[in-house]
């Protein structure tokens, strides 16, 4: 492993230790209130920081191509679901459910923001077609999705779409007994 990659390595894994607690904070008082079970705070910010390390490995272990994670997506509606059934209105369950899903996706739109920055910081291109492809982007892909740019923006915004409607969706349709 070369000096970059081990950076790169460090960087992500301590913005996204950053990023688990802090946004953490907003799904865990999200089920605090929603369950009326205040004194549970933290049990409820341990769900979500273990929320996000499994999004973290499924990222990974899918090699960015966000099979793994979309079809974690559909666990995460079954299982919130079906806990988070008749505890409150469906419309409210519906609205946590919804922050928890995008809370989901912060490791893949973390992980896109860092190699943008990496990339800037190296000197290339962010719109240069040949140096996207000798970083990994198949040749086959279109522009603007063959730049590490379109790359980047389309991982995070594909990935936020389809989490956010197939947690939310299974979420909805459990909810409201469909």
């Amino acid at each position: 492993m070369e000096f970059e990659e081990i950076v790169f390595i460090v960087i992500l894994a301590a913005t996204n230790l950053i990023v688990a607690f802090t946004f953490g904070i907003f799904p865990a008082t999200g089920f605090a209130r929603l369950t009326q079970k205040t004194k549970h705070f933290f049990r409820y910010l341990a769900l979500a920081i273990g929320l996000y390390f499994f999004e973290c490995i499924a990222s990974a272990w899918g090699m960015c191509t966000q099979i793994l994670s979309i079809a974690l997506s559909i666990e995460w509606g079954i299982l919130f679901g079906l806990w988070l059934k008749g505890l409150a209105p469906s419309k409210q369950t519906i609205r946590q459910v919804l922050f928890v899903a995008l809370y989901g996706c912060l490791p893949t739109v973390s992980f896109a923001l860092i190699i943008l920055i990496f990339w800037i910081v190296s000197g290339n291109g962010l719109l240069n077609v040949e140096q996207a492809g000798r970083f990994g982007i198949p040749d086959f892909v279109g522009w603007p999705l063959n730049t590490i740019l379109g790359f980047c923006i389309a991982l995070a915004t594909g990935t936020t779409i389809l989490k956010t409607a197939f947690t939310t969706g299974i979420v909805a349709l459990i909810a409201r007994d469909k």
